[in-house]
């Protein structure tokens, strides 16, 4: 008896002391800052155009959330595998679609890093069916040496736009699913980027008052990086861009489009940038994996998509979009960051009535039908990582532009 009573109070010192570091953790100024930096959309919610609500046809949405912020002490992190989910997440029955050992090997690369971060915008449109947007955003940052704050937002959004009236067939209308332009994809995307960022503002709040935690005096810029590492950003990635112009965008339209782009940022000492570079080198083809791997300069970047290639079969055209930068500043941090997206579309087969018979009009992957597709991604790609990277572009502002024809 007197044993077991000797056992309990071990246990029930063991467990007052873990929350007393936790709640060191949270009135630590990082944790607050990092919350702020990277749970925040108020910056880009001010800019977004919300008017795009109502151009949008949508006949219904329906979509699925999740959203956790959560510590771990850095011993945890050193056997990653052995990390109880349901402890971290909470239970998951509801949400198969989860990706527990994605998040997991988040926690390993966290191990080696002082801050990293992970989005992916997840767009697909299938005319004979619906759209899909699925957004989501990962982060984790060092607090107090000793323990790892990580936080994680997911929207998984499936649609379906009003159909179109072709014709009045003897006593109904026949009707088709509908075919998007390039400037339908920006205003769907933009829609649901919107709707995530006002998810994760009101969570963040929750959050912020389960602890008492205040925002309003901590300061930006919680990695202390030089305003040459914000200008380098900057020059790789742009600025936001605003829709492609109606009258541009008309030009082509597709039945079939999908991209998922997958954005990375990461923070680590110099000399545990090449076992970061490591571990996700998975995810990197051989071209941009040599330039973060190689690198000796402060400063080395690629960008580049492939050319497309063609399925005779679905009619479907196929790219490869990356880029990739790191940027070095001794000995105080890397910083590395990389986009990769494997985009595809299918025109739309389009009809037109002669005076004898209706012939089918096919659309050809000209000049503009490739600036376009060009335009588009690069709009997308600088979105997605500004959005959830906002302090990383405190020089954002927008510009309209569409790229000079491909020859």
């Amino acid at each position: 008896m007197i044993f077991c009573r000797l056992i309990l109070v071990f246990l029930f010192q063991i467990s007052c002391s873990k929350k007393i570091n936790f709640d060191k953790v949270y009135k630590d100024a990082m944790y607050a800052s990092f919350l702020k930096s990277e749970f925040n959309y108020t910056s880009f919610l001010r800019r977004a155009d919300h008017s795009a609500e109502r151009y949008v046809p949508f006949q219904d949405t329906s979509n699925d959330t999740f959203f956790k912020v959560g510590i771990l002490h850095k011993s945890q992190l050193e056997n990653y595998t052995k990390i109880r989910m349901e402890d971290q997440l909470g239970t998951l029955k509801n949400k198969p679609w989860m990706p527990i050992n994605e998040i997991r090997e988040e926690f390993a690369n966290c191990a080696l890093l002082k801050f990293g971060s992970f989005s992916e915008h997840d767009f697909k449109y299938d005319k004979g069916m619906y759209g899909w947007m699925n957004i989501m955003k990962f982060s984790c940052a060092r607090v107090l040496d000793q323990y790892l704050v990580f936080g994680m937002a997911f929207t998984r959004t499936r649609f379906r736009l009003k159909q179109v009236i072709l014709k009045r067939q003897n006593t109904h209308w026949a009707t088709s699913g509908r075919s998007l332009i390039t400037r339908d994809v920006q205003k769907i995307t933009e829609i649901f980027t919107i709707r995530f960022g006002q998810f994760v503002n009101e969570k963040l709040e929750d959050e912020l008052r389960k602890h008492a935690i205040s925002t309003k005096n901590i300061a930006g810029n919680p990695l202390n990086l030089k305003n040459d590492t914000f200008e380098e950003l900057a020059v790789a990635y742009g600025r936001l861009r605003k829709h492609i112009k109606l009258s541009d965008s008309r030009g082509h339209t597709f039945s079939t489009l999908a991209f998922g782009i997958k954005s990375r940022i990461l923070v680590t000492s110099p000399s545990h940038a090449p076992q970061a570079v490591e571990a996700i080198s998975d995810e990197l083809s051989d071209a941009p994996l040599k330039v973060l791997d190689t690198c000796h300069k402060d400063i080395c970047t690629y960008d580049y998509m492939k050319n497309a290639t063609f399925n005779p079969k679905t009619e479907t055209y196929s790219y490869v979009k990356e880029n990739a930068l790191i940027n070095t500043v001794h000995p105080r941090y890397s910083l590395i960051a990389f986009q990769k997206s494997k985009p595809y579309f299918t025109f739309e087969k389009m009809k037109r009535k002669t005076a004898t018979k209706i012939i089918d009009v096919k659309q050809n992957l000209d000049t503009k039908a490739k600036n376009l597709w060009s335009s588009l991604l690069d709009q997308q790609f600088t979105l997605a990582i500004h959005v959830h990277n906002q302090e990383l572009f405190p020089f954002d502002q927008f510009f309209m532009t569409l790229k000079p024809p491909i020859d």
